[in-house]
């Protein structure tokens, strides 16, 4: 069951992602459609402009050299391939005096494009070809000058095309007069039944050109409404897989990293390069070196490792036990090198208690230091066999060493650690030393853990310090031992010992 773990955790961070969209899915598809609906709306008025400059380019470039004879200066202007585009289909002239020409040679038929009469000498306008056999119209501009007519054959296949991308039968677009009493068609384009899909007419955007005669409808049917919810449906999927992929890769990356860090601990064991760095404890009182903690330090590959990176890792993995052994036997040779009027604190878990392991190492060593050799038992992990800690402490005791509370009132045991293992001394965390000066509230769990500590007649370490007002607020409160960088920061040997020397100790 263990060793399947990792694949179910693999497949599981793959398909849950998945399985989250698909249902948010559902609640995007008239959204997504709304959007497909603009975009459609955007892509068709583009095209509409773009056919309104190319027919202004014709206008302007054609009209002042039109002779409207329709010989062969006209033919030429009608057929010059310059002026041919995907937005015109052919090109014509009607004559004031009857008869015309067109870009095909001969003149449309008169009543195949009906243009309006008017009294101006010039007038440009849309008119649309003469209707029948249930064919659409094609929309004409046109020009009309001293009685004669330049005339462009609009090409719609681009709106079909405009239509027809993304689905079919999605789409429906009409063009509207906004003056019905001036002589412009009402066209149509795509599926007319989707105007009338009732539950779907909220579906419609209306955009009015400045300047055009037209304003044109845009619908939405419920063809779009299926392919905006397949579409959801699918970028759900490709969502789901892509976030799914990232995080699949982070756990395989962070599985690989945690067992590269196992190894890396375990060859750091086998080639001792873990090591204590020592930080004093000072009294304040008279600023006298009583002792020093002992930090675990790890030197990797030449380079110094910070302990937050490993140190609750070992402890998960159970290599806390090998490291502190071979930390402790460091401590153990530096203790003859260390003035014997001082201290040192080794960091302990309850793993360390809750069988005679610290016990047998000591023995091993033949009890070494007693009065000297102190152990600092950490909150972060409860003890789980409270009897057997019990026990292997009061042995320790027996022999004469001794034991503080770290981390005191971050973890689990507090008072009743103090209380159930005889322990007398605790470490005050940095974390309430921190509060000193400032409005935080866990403030006022420092000042009831020094009241408490000073009632039970308790030895009180803080560390942590980096201030004076720090250290002057706690020795107004009765805590005189501190620790911290206010002092100076934690060294290795040789350094400590030169510290020492420019202290006076």
């Amino acid at each position: 069951m263990h060793r399947s773990a990792p694949l179910l955790n693999c497949l599981l961070l793959l398909l849950i992602p998945i399985l989250v969209a698909l249902p948010l899915s559902q609640l995007l598809g008239r959204p997504l459609a709304h959007y497909l609906l603009e975009q459609k709306m955007e892509d068709i008025q583009q095209a509409l402009l773009t056919r309104q400059i190319e027919l202004n380019t014709a206008l302007r470039e054609q009209l002042p050299k039109l002779t409207f004879d329709c010989g062969k200066g006209d033919m030429a202007l009608l057929r010059e391939p310059r002026f041919y585009n995907s937005h015109f289909r052919l090109l014509g002239i009607e004559l004031a005096s009857g008869g015309g020409c067109s870009s095909l040679g001969p003149a449309i038929p008169a009543a195949a494009i009906a243009f309006p009469t008017t009294a101006e000498d010039r007038h440009y306008g849309l008119t649309a070809t003469a209707a029948g056999f249930h064919t659409e119209q094609e929309l004409v501009a046109y020009f009309q000058v001293g009685g004669n007519t330049i005339y462009w054959v609009l090409n719609n296949s681009w709106v079909h095309h405009q239509l027809k991308d993304a689905c079919a039968n999605c789409f429906f677009i009409e063009f509207i007069p906004k003056d019905p009493q001036l002589h412009t068609p009402y066209l149509t384009r795509g599926d007319r039944n989707i105007k009338h899909e009732l539950s779907h007419q909220s579906l419609s955007l209306t955009f009015e050109h400045p300047g055009s005669e037209f304003k044109q409808t845009l619908w939405g049917g419920i063809a779009l409404q299926r392919h905006a919810e397949q579409q959801a449906h699918k970028y759900a999927v490709y969502a789901g897989s892509a976030l799914g992929l990232v995080m699949l890769t982070g756990y395989l990356l962070r599985r690989h990293y945690r067992r590269s860090l196992k190894g890396l601990l375990q060859t750091g064991i086998a080639q001792q390069e873990f090591t204590p760095f020592y930080q004093p404890i000072i009294d304040s009182r008279d600023q006298r070196v009583v002792g020093f903690e002992a930090l675990l330090r790890w030197q990797c590959m030449g380079n110094h490792v910070p302990p937050a990176v490993f140190i609750r890792y070992s402890e998960e993995q159970g290599l806390i036990l090998p490291i502190t052994e071979q930390v402790l036997e460091q401590v153990i040779i530096d203790l003859q090198k260390l003035p014997s009027t001082l201290w040192v604190s080794v960091n302990i878990v309850a793993a360390h208690i809750e069988q005679p392991l610290l016990r047998h190492l000591l023995q091993k060593h033949h009890w070494p230091s007693p009065e000297r050799l102190n152990f600092e038992l950490t909150e972060r992990s409860p003890i789980t066999k409270i009897d057997t800690a019990m026990r292997e402490i009061t042995a320790l005791q027996q022999q004469g060493y001794h034991f503080k509370l770290d981390d005191f009132g971050t973890g689990y045991g507090g008072f009743s650690y103090l209380q159930r293992l005889g322990i007398r001394q605790i470490k005050i965390d940095k974390m309430f030393v921190d509060t000193v000066g400032t409005d935080d509230l866990k403030r006022t769990v420092l000042d009831a853990i020094i009241a408490s500590g000073r009632e039970s007649g308790m030895e009180m370490i803080a560390e942590g310090v980096e201030t004076q007002e720090q250290v002057k607020y706690l020795n107004q409160n009765g805590v005189y031992l501190l620790q911290g960088y206010v002092y100076a920061k934690p060294m290795p040997l040789s350094q400590a010992l030169h510290w020492l020397k420019q202290q006076g100790s």
